[in-house]
């Protein structure tokens, strides 16, 4: 009997309790509003016990993939419903802690990530957020492990760009993002 064999509810129970936080932060991060990234979620817990049979022994980027498809389902349905209202900021994952200063760096952060392209927003979040190395995110993702490190090295350079380009806001005063905030995006997993 092999390990495919033996992917009942016991290995299921163990993936989900293992990996549930890091797929729903996924999911947060990319949606940023709490009740559907945990509906989403749970939709790709539903997926992963249909699809056991074919997991990889290790299943995060995997887990990933399923919940970057989740996430793409998701958008297209959206476009038939009516446009949401956003509240302001990132609270949900800002520890409510933090000093003001460093959640103005926050701010910048996130808006020079919203200045890229949709593919290099999602690089930098597999490594950067998610803290996957260049071949998880290339399985994550599709993608030959040559073309995402190449994708990575680009995407971080247009990040660092976009960091250096100020925000009005910060014409006022406000401290520019410290390299301790996109530390994690400048880290090589390579």
């Amino acid at each position: 009997m092999g390990a495919v064999d033996q992917r009942g509810v016991a290995w299921f129970t163990a993936v989900y309790e293992e990996h549930y936080d890091a797929v729903q932060r996924y999911v947060l991060r990319r949606l940023r509003d709490p009740s559907t990234s945990e509906e989403l979620t749970q939709e790709v817990f539903v997926i992963t016990w249909r699809r056991r049979t074919r997991a990889p022994e290790h299943c995060l980027p995997w887990l990933y993939g399923i919940a970057r498809r989740v996430l793409a389902n998701d958008r297209r349905a959206v476009r038939a419903r009516p446009e949401a209202v956003a509240l302001p900021g990132d609270d949900v994952l800002r520890d409510r802690r933090e000093d003001p200063a460093r959640g103005a760096q926050h701010v910048d952060v996130h808006r020079a990530m919203d200045a890229l392209s949709e593919t290099d927003r999602e690089i930098l979040r597999l490594v950067g957020w998610e803290g996957l190395d260049v071949s998880d995110a290339a399985r994550v993702l599709g993608r030959a492990r040559g073309t995402v490190r190449v994708r990575l090295f680009r995407a971080r350079r247009r990040l660092a760009k976009a960091l250096e380009n100020p925000a009005s806001d910060r014409e006022n005063g406000a401290p520019a993002p410290s390299p301790a905030v996109i530390e994690p995006l400048e880290e090589s997993h390579a």
